[in-house]
């Protein structure tokens, strides 16, 4: 059995804290985390970040799901479209499912990017390139885009930068 290596060590702790971003308010601790790691340069209060992942998040504005963004020509964008079922069919088919306690569509970018994390764990590098072909590519550099265009924060707006370079990169990298 292969191991792991550091690469993909901090490839899949990448992928976990970007999902931590969107699945829940950032606490203090998250977003110093993220000033610290990636030299962020925004000056907005905690607080401040908090409300604006409120604003983003809540609601309809601007909901991370792959549904309202990959969909089929002749479809519309809806929660619980077609990406969602291809998303969730991706995880039942390496064996996983999502509990419902968890409360996230399957198509979250939380849900999404977890996902990656554990692809990378278990070393499934075929799947890894599937469902980034397949899923990542076909929206998240899309959404990171709107969400720089829409959120009021410095903090939120790096972040929209860094999620769109990382998932790109990482696909050129490692993945092509």
């Amino acid at each position: 059995m292969a191991i792991i290596d550091e690469e993909d060590i901090e490839r899949a702790e990448l992928y976990r804290l970007f999902a931590s971003l969107f699945s829940r308010e950032p606490s203090d601790e998250l977003i110093y985390q993220f000033r610290e790691m990636f030299q962020m340069t925004f000056n907005e209060p905690p607080q401040e970040i908090r409300m604006d992942f409120t604003a983003l998040f809540s609601g309809h504005r601007l909901l991370p799901n792959e549904s309202l963004y990959n969909y089929p020509p002749h479809d519309i964008p809806r929660l619980w479209g077609r990406a969602t079922e291809e998303v969730e069919a991706f995880y039942n088919s390496v064996g996983l499912t999502i509990d419902e306690e968890i409360n996230l569509i399957p198509d979250h970018i939380s849900a999404e990017l977890l996902f990656m994390s554990y692809l990378i764990d278990n070393r499934l590098l075929n799947e890894q390139k599937s469902f980034m072909e397949k899923h990542l590519l076909q929206w998240i550099p899309q959404y990171c885009d709107e969400l720089n265009r829409q959120a009021s924060t410095g903090f939120f707006k790096e972040v929209a930068l860094l999620l769109k370079e990382f998932i790109l990169t990482d696909y050129e990298e490692n993945l092509k």
